[in-house]
């Protein structure tokens, strides 16, 4: 991502989310409208975790200039991601979520070039969760 491109989006988060958590509850609201058997992979769904979550984008989002260095805790996401049994293809209905989230809630200000940065800044992300959710299982003791 461009330097411009990182502050569209850290400009754009910090306008939909003001570090609340409605913005991560609509967003399961989007993933499970988009395909509701999703929640299946929720054992408690009361029990979302929105504010981890909420947090960890947050925490993510507001230092992409340091991506590389987040990498290796990225990747370690993505491979615990592995005991909710998350597929790789559920990253597309989740970019599409967050997308429409973002888009909902921007309106006339979500524009071309944000969506390319969004975009751009969301699938480096999950590239490198899905490194992690596919690496083989290694012992944690």
């Amino acid at each position: 991502m461009t330097p411009e491109q990182i502050e569209l989006v850290q400009r754009a988060w910090g306008k939909v989310t003001a570090l609340n958590h409605t913005y991560v509850q609509e967003v399961y609201e989007e993933l499970f409208r988009l395909s509701p058997e999703l929640i299946n992979l929720f054992p408690d769904p009361a029990g979302m975790p929105v504010a981890k979550v909420s947090e960890t984008l947050n925490t993510v989002i507001t230092s992409l200039e340091q991506l590389d260095a987040l990498g290796f805790i990225i990747r370690d996401l993505g491979r615990r991601h592995r005991k909710f049994k998350v597929e790789p293809h559920q990253f597309a209905l989740l970019k599409q979520a967050l997308t429409t989230v973002l888009a909902r809630r921007l309106g006339a200000n979500f524009k071309p070039e944000l969506a390319e940065a969004w975009s751009q800044m969301y699938d480096e992300i999950a590239a490198l969760m899905l490194e992690g959710l596919n690496q083989h299982a290694e012992s944690t003791a």
